[in-house]
């Protein structure tokens, strides 16, 4: 009833901010024709066409009437942080290469408090719509990034984008990974993992209805990763019968594995639409619509008298050789709709979304259906030129629910959210060969807190962060490789700080430091290295009016010790271990960033201090990070 009543609060906030209505925007104030007007976007005889003639914006933006756009990135700066760790500013963990299974190290509450399908280790690298660049050029625009990584790891990421007029855009991305294996490497070709994502997207805006916009898009995404089960403990592989030769678990391609054939897939995509139409200068409606269906499947052949015994137990008669062929399918379709207004500093959305969804496991024969009925809204105001304050909500009727603020200034950020969100269908129910499962967990619930103090001045910046989880109903994959619910709160307090300083006038040192600490009665079932480390020393120079950049440097990661999750790649779960301590590490990357006019391209030493400080590290247990490698990468944009 509370909640109904929060909600109720919501509308009536939102229906009176809209009818003070006093200053208001034109209708056309989200419109593409009205944003041209920008003296940035004017056809210049210097410029023609540019990264000032195309910019990009998303679909969140056009629902919450606050259309920001941005332009192409045209600095070369930190290029080379290609990875997903390094995208991530190091706050993750992986398979020690790209394209395997991701997990970020903090606790991130989903935002989706209904049923989700739990197989949530490759959503990393899926492009959703709510990711999708929406273009407006004034002239075929097309960006290449292509990477040539050490050891047969490479990424292609190639977006085209193109206005028929201010009425229609049409635009497709193209993006895959390619990595062959770094551990029991056996000729040119064996891969890893093989990733490939690729979307199709537009917008419409009729120029009889100018009241109306549409915009759409296709996403869908395929990876197939040879799952390796992690190096073979060196004290216990039969390789090591050489006593004058000392066992390491660094021998990377001569490494020895626990598995041989086993393959993870992971399929997933839709189609999805966003429409809207102004009924008058303060008030549109909207809808949007989402079809999204994911497919994954886990096979392998194993043999029980070999390293398989330590992945995978006996099954009814067949006591050595047997097969696994898991396959689960989780459908989705979901409908909101909404109206919305603005005001010159004050805008809101309120909504009402169904979901239907379906999870079908191959083993268990049949399908789980759900439709789930939401209300919520989002509340926006501008309280000076750079203080915002934003409130949003949404609650899953009989079932959970979420409300977060954010206020935004100059001086200071902070986000604070409390969730409740369902269990996964994953977590709920399970069969596959390997493993059976039927639980009744209660909500998830956590108290969730971010914020960040602002300090600068010339040539110094720093910012004092916290971040705050309280969680209760903690579901986690325990060490028996099966889904748990903790039975008390875990409290994560991780107070930290970003610092830059300009050296001198070429010179910059960047750092973030994270000290964790986990209590609570269940502090054991969360883990968290005590400090996380940033730096980068690097020089920068630009000459010739910005058609020319240099950024050179050294980047360095430290990690401290503590018992990381493993990973169990029959159902992709991370999951809590005290067999392996992870050892502390330091890793260090020397790096050359360049730019020419539209063309930039980097070089990259990564872990340059191997076989100096350290033989190797490990970011999961069983699984060593990259040795050694150069990698080089290019960035190439075409305005015309």
């Amino acid at each position: 009833m509370k909640r109904l009543l929060f909600i109720s609060c919501f509308l009536m906030f939102g229906f009176a901010a809209f009818s003070q209505g006093n200053d208001t925007f034109s209708v056309n104030r989200d419109s593409l024709k009205n944003q041209r007007e920008n003296r940035l976007l004017k056809d210049t005889l210097k410029n023609v066409y540019g990264p000032l003639t195309t910019r990009y914006t998303y679909e969140k933006n056009f629902k919450f009437n606050n259309l920001i756009f941005n332009f192409p990135d045209t600095i070369p700066d930190n290029l080379h942080r290609f990875t997903d760790i390094e995208r991530n500013n190091n706050l993750g963990q992986n398979l020690g290469n790209m394209g395997t299974a991701y997990r970020n190290l903090y606790f991130e509450p989903s935002m989706v408090v209904g049923r989700r399908s739990g197989y949530d280790a490759y959503d990393e690298f899926y492009i959703g719509p709510e990711d999708i660049k929406y273009f407006d050029t004034k002239s075929p625009f097309t960006e290449m990034n292509v990477v040539f990584g050490g050891g047969r790891r490479g990424g292609t990421d190639i977006v085209f984008a193109l206005n028929d007029s201010i009425y229609l855009n049409l635009g497709f991305q193209y993006k895959s990974v390619r990595a062959e294996k770094q551990v029991s490497f056996l000729s040119t070709g064996d891969f890893q993992s093989k990733g490939t994502n690729y979307n199709f997207f537009g917008f419409v805006r009729p120029k009889k209805l100018p009241r109306y916009l549409a915009l759409f898009n296709f996403t869908q995404m395929k990876f197939n990763v040879d799952e390796q089960g992690g190096i073979l403990d060196p004290a216990i592989d039969p390789a090591n019968n050489d006593p004058k030769e000392e066992p390491t678990y660094f021998k990377y391609k001569d490494a020895n594995v626990v598995l041989d054939n086993a393959e993870s897939y992971d399929k997933r995509g839709g189609v999805h639409i966003y429409q809207q139409y102004d009924l008058d200068s303060v008030l549109q409606v909207y809808h949007s619509g989402t079809f999204y269906n994911q497919v994954v499947r886990y096979t392998d052949v194993y043999n029980l008298s070999g390293s398989d015994s330590l992945m995978y137990r006996p099954v009814g008669q067949k006591l050595q050789r047997d097969s696994i062929k898991d396959r689960t399918t989780y459908n989705e379709f979901s409908n909101e709709f909404g109206i919305k207004g603005y005001t010159k500093n004050f805008s809101y959305t309120v909504f009402y979304r169904s979901r239907y969804l379906k999870y079908d496991n191959r083993i268990l024969g049949g399908e789980g259906a759900d439709l789930e009925s939401y209300l919520g809204g989002t509340l926006r105001q501008k309280i000076t030129p750079k203080v915002f304050l934003k409130a949003s909500g949404e609650y899953l009727i009989g079932g959970g629910f979420f409300v977060e603020g954010d206020f935004t200034s100059s001086f200071f950020d902070a986000r604070v959210s409390k969730v409740s969100s369902m269990p996964t269908y994953l977590s709920e129910l399970y069969a596959g060969q390997q493993g059976y499962w039927i639980n009744g967990f209660k909500n998830e619930q956590s108290e969730n807190l971010y914020g960040e103090l602002k300090l600068n001045t010339d040539g110094l910046s720093f910012r004092p962060l916290l971040r705050f989880n309280r969680i209760a109903n903690y579901i986690y994959y325990d060490q028996n490789k099966r889904p748990n619910q903790a039975g008390s709160d875990i409290v994560i307090l991780a107070p930290g700080f970003h610092f830059d300083f300009k050296l001198a006038r070429r010179w910059k040192w960047s750092s973030s430091f994270y000290y964790n600490t986990v209590s609570g009665g269940s502090a054991d079932l969360y883990r968290l290295p005590d400090m996380l480390v940033n730096g980068q020393l690097a020089y920068k120079n630009v000459i010739f009016d910005g058609k020319m950049i240099i950024h050179t440097g050294i980047d360095l990661h430290y990690r401290s010790a503590y018992y990381a999750n493993a990973y169990n790649p029959i159902v992709q779960q991370y999951y809590v271990q005290d067999g392996f301590e992870t050892d502390a590490f330091l890793k260090a990357d020397l790096f050359l960033n360049f730019k020419v006019q539209n063309f930039q391209f980097f070089v990259k030493s990564a872990h340059l201090n191997q076989g100096i400080t350290t033989d190797g590290y490990f970011l999961t247990p069983y699984y060593t990070g990259v040795k050694r490698t150069l990698d080089i990468g290019v960035r190439w944009a075409f305005y015309n």
